[in-house]
């Protein structure tokens, strides 16, 4: 301690000290007061951020509890809408369920006036900040707290692709405010700026372009400028970027003004920003963009339902299911809109628009539509003529178009029925294929094989016996396999299919595709079993039916010199990288063999252009073309078909009404201008003017048309001789045997067997068929008139038989060593000739003049002599002939004998052992001679328009008339 210092008094010293202390800071805090304050208000309010520090760092990480785990994947939007092209490239439409979108892989997939304008008008600082905008934060904050809405946006493109990858709800609270400003930080550090700027564009909502949402630039340039993103000049990329702001208020369809006004803000954003000079600013300003937009197309649903969703959908989801890709066609399907698949298929959307077009027109089906109504039920409507159609390249097996039904969208709204791939009765379009082609095919029958059309009556099932008719109304009779199938009879193919029986006609089915059980693409049965075992599945009276695409893919044989190539719609399928997933392979059978396909075409080419034919209207309307087909109309003419075919194209035609209402005669025949129209394009492109190419082993024979035999002299005097193709082996050996002469004669206006009582003058010989059938009591067919008669004549006596092998006569010889010697006083005439062997009696007939008429004066005599002694008056020569008679008829006549009488300066004739000059006994003097020995010239009419002369003369008619019984057929 120092000297003199007093020692300190421990407590109250320490207390002086502190008041001292306090003394002095009041006398601080007086001469300074406004300091203090500061002080004071320093200390409060950093107390009150320490607190609030705390609060806020607590109410943070409460927002942020529940806050999504994100990688790279997260933001890398692989949901595709699967798409459909076809065979030309162009897209058929896109499976899409919230909205469609094409992702792109990198900004360089765009063009970089795009990515420029979106950073312009979206996020100015995007390349350089840390993913947030720290201000537009503050302001959201603020108006959370006060309004506990947020009202203003300004997010940067980092947020926004985290709100649209991880938040799509899109709710603008301040929890949701806070997870994606921690995401944003997190992202950035995460991926590079182009990296999110591709997610974002991939992510962004482009807003409803048609009836379609709209997601990425991607899709949206293709629809709106029809252009790869890459090739967006400046004006069109701006208009784009612009419309991401608000797409329903800056829609280019709906407000174009207003998209404009957005696209030049936009450009002006861009050139503040230096990523556009001044030059191409100007430019851009001055572009008239909306020149290059262009309108929406219908989605995929819509434009096409028929194709799209009853054809390629079922198909693609069978072939994912197929190749193991899912377990259900159902799973696939869900995956349709999402999994990015490319699938390729053989349609052709030129054909298919036009197809479309021409279904759509009301004018052309007219006021067609029918009234139905179910007494069962008591429901009623109306019912719309409808038609259902398929188009195949015959080379390729691709479906080139498929008509649903009329106006497509519409139609498929009313009642969503494909009439391409529903069941119904084919009626005759199934001759061919089960019926004619496999007869022809197994050397059964050949085209001029002969068929008889009459009532038949066939044992029944549960229904009883079965009499089937034809359409016309009438029974043709003998026709040929060509006739039948060209004039689609109906009694003939049931005839082939019997003997072919059911089982083996169907098998042919099975081998173009349609085996028994076949389905329609959603498992509606088809062929069945019991198609298999009835004979009206040759007239196509089946229990369900086929469809017209299995219709029209079993008729491309025919085309493809019997080959069946399996139709196809879809040929692959890949994923979004082009790895292929699916390819079709086509199945090939031979179904025909190219000979029995060339002849059922040649034979279905009549169809259109053969008079008669039930297809002609086809054959008018394109004149020198070669297009074979069948039509097929089923009873109470419910359906009606067409399948016709060039070397390129097979295309089916199905029209009806959904509720089997009868179709009107006026509107049955419309099928052909539809068909018609329909394949006008395809025609014009194809110029189908040249022959379908031969294959060897055909060869061409004449033949008798009634028995497709050789032909004969008679046959060929009856004109009924014609050329027919043949597979090499079939063509016919022998002769015709239904061609034969018959003595004949009228009586009462109605034709009978010429007997013995028959007076000479009125028996005729003429050619008749001799059918290898009876007809049943009164029934008559087209072409009856021409069988022999079947009764002989009335007036008694024994029919003079003719030979039945259509051939010359080979009846007894003329008689021989004929002499005449008149009476000395000219009153009578004593006639001799040599016994004829085989002869049962003799006629003698004579003439005035030598050239004729002849008539009987005796016979049948059975002695060798005859004693005329009632001449006729004011006679100076006379003339006579002699012929035998047998059971086979009557001889040809003897040689002439000339007589002159007595009183006229001479007194005997002259007797004659060659044969006759020919002129038979009260022979006319018609036109039409004979090539038959000893046959003269004949006379007479037909009582039908037909061939047969000699049938109602004047009394000139005679044994060596020679006519034809038969008429003439359509």
């Amino acid at each position: 301690m120092a000297k003199g210092t007093k020692p300190p008094v421990h407590g109250s010293s320490t207390k002086d000290k502190q008041k001292q202390q306090r003394a002095n800071a009041a006398r601080k805090e007086r001469r300074h007061p406004i300091r203090t304050a500061f002080k004071v208000l320093g200390l409060g309010v950093g107390g009150i951020i320490v607190i609030g520090v705390g609060v806020g760092i607590g109410y943070a990480a409460s927002m942020l509890k529940g806050l999504p785990t994100i990688s790279a994947s997260t933001f890398t939007n692989e949901s595709e809408a699967s798409t459909v092209y076809d065979v030309n490239g162009k897209v058929i439409g896109r499976y899409t369920t919230s909205g469609d979108r094409q992702p792109i892989t990198s900004v360089n997939q765009v063009s970089p006036y795009l990515s420029n304008a979106l950073i312009a008008a979206e996020d100015k600082t995007f390349r350089t900040n840390i993913g947030i905008n720290p201000l537009a934060m503050c302001r959201a904050f603020v108006e959370d707290v006060i309004g506990h809405h947020i009202q203003s946006g300004a997010s940067t493109i980092t947020q926004e692709t985290v709100k649209l990858a991880v938040f799509p709800e899109q709710q603008r609270t301040l929890k949701r405010k806070i997870q994606e400003i921690a995401l944003a930080l997190e992202l950035n550090h995460m991926l590079t700026k182009d990296e999110i700027l591709t997610d974002y564009m991939n992510w962004v909502y482009m807003g409803d372009m048609g009836d379609t949402p709209i997601y990425g630039v991607k899709t949206a340039s293709q629809i709106l400028f029809h252009k790869d993103p890459r090739d967006l000049n400046i004006p069109q990329a701006a208009l784009l970027a612009g419309i991401i702001n608000n797409p329903s208020y800056f829609s280019p369809y709906q407000y174009p003004s207003r998209a404009v006004d957005r696209q030049h803000y936009v450009l002006n954003q861009m050139l503040r920003n230096h990523f556009i000079t001044q030059q191409q600013y100007e430019s851009a300003m001055s572009y008239n963009v909306l020149k290059d937009i262009h309108k929406p197309t219908a989605s995929s649903t819509t434009q096409y339902p028929f194709l799209m969703l009853d054809n390629i959908t079922p198909t693609v989801c069978q072939d994912l299911v197929k190749e193991g890709l899912y377990s259900t066609a159902q799973q696939a399907y869900d995956a349709l809109p999402t999994a990015g698949y490319k699938i390729y298929t053989s349609i052709d959307l030129n054909v298919q628009n036009h197809v479309d077009s021409v279904l759509a027109d009301d004018q052309l089906f007219g006021n067609t539509d029918a009234s139905w109504s179910d007494p069962q039920t008591g429901q009623h409507g109306v019912d719309i003529y409808n038609a259902g159609v398929t188009i195949i390249n015959n080379q390729t097996g691709g479906i080139v178009a498929i008509g649903g039904g009329r106006d497509s969208a519409a139609d498929y709204q009313k009642d969503q029925i494909d009439h391409s791939d529903i069941a119904r009765q084919p009626g005759s379009s199934i001759k061919p294929l089960i019926d004619y082609g496999p007869a022809i095919d197994l050397h059964k029958e050949t085209a001029a094989t002969y068929l008889a059309d009459i009532p038949t009556t066939y044992p029944g099932g549960p229904a009883g016996p079965w009499t089937p008719t034809d359409a016309e109304g009438y029974y043709s009779g003998l026709v040929s396999v060509r006739t039948a199938l060209v004039k689609s009879i109906n009694v003939p193919a049931i005839r082939t299919l019997d003997m072919l029986t059911p089982e083996v006609g169907t098998s042919y089915l099975a081998k173009m595709g349609i085996p028994v059980g076949a389905t329609t693409l959603n498992g509606q049965p088809t062929l069945v079993q019991s198609d298999t075992e009835q004979l009206p599945t040759a007239i196509g009276g089946m229990a369900h039916g086929l469809t017209v695409q299995q219709v029209t893919s079993a008729y491309t044989t025919f085309a493809n010199q019997g080959t069946w190539k399996q139709s196809f719609l879809v040929s692959k399928i890949a994923d979004r990288n082009g790895n292929t997933l699916y390819q079709f392979h086509q199945q090939v059978n031979q179904v025909f063999s190219p000979q029995t396909a060339w002849i059922m075409t040649n034979i279905l080419h009549g169809v259109l252009y053969q008079p008669g034919g039930t297809a002609d209207a086809i054959g008018a309307r394109f004149p020198g073309y070669y297009i074979s087909g069948k039509t097929g109309t089923t009873d109470s003419q419910e359906d009606g078909w067409f399948v016709g075919y060039t070397q390129q194209y097979t295309a089916g035609l199905w029209m009806g009404y959904n509720h089997h209402q009868k179709i009107s005669n006026s509107a049955y025949n419309l099928k052909f201008t539809l068909w018609s129209d329909i394949m006008q394009p395809l025609l014009q492109k194809e110029q189908p003017t040249k022959p379908w190419p031969e294959p060897s082993g055909i060869v061409q024979a004449a033949v008798c048309e009634d028995s497709g035999m050789l032909p004969t002299n008679l046959c060929k005097q009856d004109n009924a001789v014609y050329d027919e193709y043949f597979i090499q082996g079939t063509q016919p050996t022998q002769p015709d045997n239904m061609h034969v002469l018959v003595e004949y004669t009228i009586y009462n206006g109605k034709k009978y067997l010429a007997t013995t009582m028959t007076p000479p003058n009125e028996i005729r010989t003429g050619i008749f068929i001799k059918p290898p059938y009876t007809l049943p009591p009164g029934v008559t067919t087209l072409d009856s008139g021409t069988y022999v008669p079947t009764q002989p004549d009335p007036r008694g006596g024994i029919v003079l038989k003719a030979p039945a092998n259509g051939q010359s006569p080979t009846t007894v010889s003329p008689p021989a060593n004929v002499k005449a010697v008149a009476a000395p006083d000219g009153t009578s005439v004593q006639l001799t000739w040599n016994a004829v062997q085989g002869a049962s009696g003799y006629m003698v007939t004579r003439a005035t003049s030598g050239s004729g008429p002849y008539v009987t004066v005796a016979g049948p005599v059975t002695q060798t002599s005859f004693t005329d002694s009632q001449l006729p008056a004011n006679a100076s020569t006379l003339y006579y002939e002699v012929y035998a008679v047998s059971s086979a008829g009557l001889s040809n006549p003897s040689a002439v004998v000339e007589v002159v009488l007595p009183n006229a300066g001479g007194s005997g004739g002259s007797g004659g052992t060659g044969p006759g000059n020919g002129s038979g006994p009260g022979a006319g003097a018609g036109s039409g001679s004979t090539n038959l020995p000893g046959v003269g010239n004949f006379t007479g009419a037909a009582n039908k328009p037909d061939t047969d002369t000699g049938a109602t003369g004047s009394s000139g008619g005679s044994a060596g008339s020679v006519g034809s019984g038969r008429p003439k057929k359509g």
